[in-house]
Parts: C-alpha cells; sequence; structure tokens
C-alpha cells in the first residue's frame, strides 16, 4: 500500500525524474500501457493474470473493455 495516495505519487515522480519513464503509467495500467510492454515480447495473444485487491476497480473495467487484450484477461479469484 506504500504507493497508494500522495506518497506514492511523490515517490513514483521522484522515479520518473531519475530514470525518464512515466510517473503514472504503472499506477494507471492503462490498456495501451499494458500493450507497449506485451507486443515487443511477443506475448499480446496470451492470457493475462490481473491480480487486483480491488481498489480500483476501473483499471481492470478499463482493461476489459480494450477489443485487443480484454479477451485475454485472467482474473485471479481472491481465494487463490
Amino acid at each position: 500500500r506504500a504507493l497508494e495516495g500522495d506518497p506514492g505519487l511523490r515517490l513514483m515522480e521522484r522515479l520518473a525524474r531519475k530514470s525518464g519513464c512515466d510517473p503514472v503509467a504503472a499506477l494507471d495500467m492503462e490498456p495501451e500501457y499494458v500493450k507497449a510492454i506485451l507486443a515487443p515480447l511477443g506475448m499480446l495473444s496470451h492470457p493475462i493474470l490481473f491480480i487486483t485487491d480491488h481498489q480500483r476497480p476501473e483499471i481492470l473495467e478499463r482493461l476489459l473493455a480494450d477489443p485487443e487484450i480484454g479477451p485475454n484477461i485472467r482474473l485471479i479469484p481472491e481465494e487463490a
């Protein structure tokens, strides 16, 4: 939970300045971000295991709504 709220944003901004990476992409998990990681690896057609604490249900909703990766999302049950 250390990356939630303002402390997490400050940490991500500091890391982004040092690395040149987007400060919030890993927190928001937009479909384009996920595809940008998977495409070069040739993994867009493979299952995507989604593990969540349900704190940000909109992330799963966005990924499931994406026509390219949505069908590959596999939600890991809470009891797993």
